[in-house]
């Protein structure tokens, strides 16, 4: 709380703030980089002349769905040379702001926001909390806080939690997380229209690449590891977006017996950016860890230099050895009907 309390006075003193996320930033990045520039000019009663908050953030595009979290929000204008008080969102690593790193480390005081169990703690500062996503992690320090909470702040919150758990079914997700998901749904915060929004608003674009990478499908130790590959090309041909690459990965995941999905795309430097999700008590954030990557249990990512035969060579024997920490076991009966089962065979008899 500590850390807390001092973080809190370096906003409060701090004339130049830039907030910034990593680079290709999902939703919940998106949402915590404009939901705690909302918290601080909502909470710290500060006129717009008093106070000059930038937000950063390293992407050539954004899609269509994630771009409607910042539409009319001016992003990349760096108004001051030095700033006092730097902020990460949603970044494990200080390389993960990309070429607004500089702003970071230039800063007077730094602060890291995060909630990925492999965050660095590169800041002055560092608040990384267990929780299913940056977002959460702020509305938990706003409530400590007793700070007013806009509509807007919420739905950025909610969009934040639903969409890095993929609504709800993976990462870390605890009785808090539905604590707030039932607060959000309390204040009558349009939740239907967000889980529309993020879950069935998918373009052709996206469609296609999907198409392209269960093509590549391929399987492995026993069909408990899923394995799909992209090209730089495959994007290009559907007319798509890097950012239409997230979620792919989370279809693996749903085939029956697959505890570990695996998508590598290759890019222009015939490196690869690889995601892994897995299920369960499985941890894939060790093995993106051992591979220079990093991000939560159930989901991680990292950069791989080098052949695909090569990162296959590497990375599956690695998955192997976490699954024989899980070995197979028989499905939970989710529905007990022991009790009607008796009841009939006493009839019966």
């Amino acid at each position: 709380m500590n850390s807390l309390i001092k973080c809190i006075r370096d906003i409060e003193k701090s004339k130049t703030i830039a907030i910034i996320c990593h680079t290709i930033p999902d939703a919940d990045a998106l949402a915590s980089l404009v939901a705690l520039k909302k918290i601080i000019r909502q909470n710290f009663n500060l006129s717009d002349e008093s106070k000059q908050i930038d937000l950063f953030v390293d992407a050539d595009e954004i899609n269509e769905i994630n771009s409607a979290i910042v539409n009319g929000i001016e992003l990349n204008n760096r108004r001051s040379e030095h700033y006092d008080l730097a902020i990460s969102v949603d970044c494990a690593s200080l390389s993960r702001l990309g070429k607004y790193a500089e702003i970071f480390e230039e800063a007077n005081n730094t602060i890291n926001i995060d909630h990925h169990v492999t965050n660095e703690r590169f800041a002055k500062n560092n608040l990384v909390f267990k929780t299913s996503s940056t977002c959460e992690a702020l509305y938990i320090i706003a409530k400590s806080q007793d700070w007013e909470l806009s509509d807007e702040v919420c739905k950025l919150v909610y969009s934040g939690i639903i969409t890095d758990t993929n609504n709800l079914t993976q990462g870390t997700i605890t009785v808090n997380t539905h604590k707030i998901i039932t607060e959000m749904v309390s204040r009558k915060i349009n939740v239907d229209a967000l889980n529309q929004h993020f879950f069935q608003n998918n373009t052709k674009s996206k469609a296609y690449l999907l198409k392209q990478a269960l093509d590549s499908l391929t399987f492995f130790a026993g069909d408990r590891i899923a394995f799909m590959k992209l090209t730089k090309q495959d994007i290009s041909e559907c007319e798509a977006t890097v950012e239409d690459t997230y979620g792919i990965v989370n279809h693996g995941t749903e085939i029956k017996g697959v505890d570990i999905s695996i998508l590598a795309i290759k890019q222009e430097d015939n490196s690869y950016q690889v995601s892994l999700r897995s299920k369960g008590n499985v941890d894939v954030s060790n093995i993106a860890k051992a591979f220079g990557g990093g991000g939560h249990e159930n989901m991680a990512a990292f950069n791989y230099s080098g052949l695909l035969a090569d990162l296959k060579e590497q990375l599956i024997p690695a998955c192997r050895e976490e699954l024989l920490k899980h070995p197979k076991e028989e499905k939970e009966n989710l529905f007990d009907n022991s009790d009607e089962i008796e009841e009939q065979s006493q009839t019966k008899g």
